[in-house]
């Protein structure tokens, strides 16, 4: 005689219940279906969650390749006045700089250690992304 604790039977779902009664020839044809389409439908839950899984894996990859920079191109500009972001959790002044390709001002996060100064040449630099047609600028120094 054979002892199978009731929980190692639980933890392993229908399978060693549904095999050994089937070994016995105890279990009835329309219930050995039934086990078996529960069997599978929790086959299919898996495979539908991995395939989610991997689908927005697929798609961060690609935004971060996206939105890498494949260049980045030293620009010049002036800083012309400063924009406030306003937050519960913290304020942070950016200044706004002219660059000549652009018609409109761009946003350029300084360092912690610098101030704002305004009408005063500044160095970029410019990063196209690898697969989007997009910019943005960094800040390399005030030209003094």
């Amino acid at each position: 005689m054979v002892f199978a604790p009731s929980s190692l039977i639980l933890t392993n779902y229908y399978l060693p219940l549904s095999e050994a009664l089937c070994v016995q020839g105890i279990m009835r044809p329309e219930l050995k279906q039934q086990l078996e389409k529960e069997i599978s439908k929790g086959k299919h839950k898996n495979f539908r969650a991995w395939s989610i899984v991997f689908l927005v894996l697929i798609i961060l990859i690609w935004l971060v390749i996206g939105f890498s920079s494949k260049s980045s191109v030293p620009v010049n500009g002036i800083a012309i006045s400063q924009h406030a972001s306003l937050r519960e959790d913290r304020h942070k002044i950016y200044p706004m700089v002219k660059v000549p390709e652009r018609e409109t001002l761009v946003k350029v996060s300084l360092p912690k250690h610098l101030p704002i100064k305004r009408n005063v040449k500044v160095e970029l630099r410019k990063h196209q992304s690898t697969l989007f047609n997009t910019f943005r600028y960094t800040f390399v120094r005030y030209l003094e």
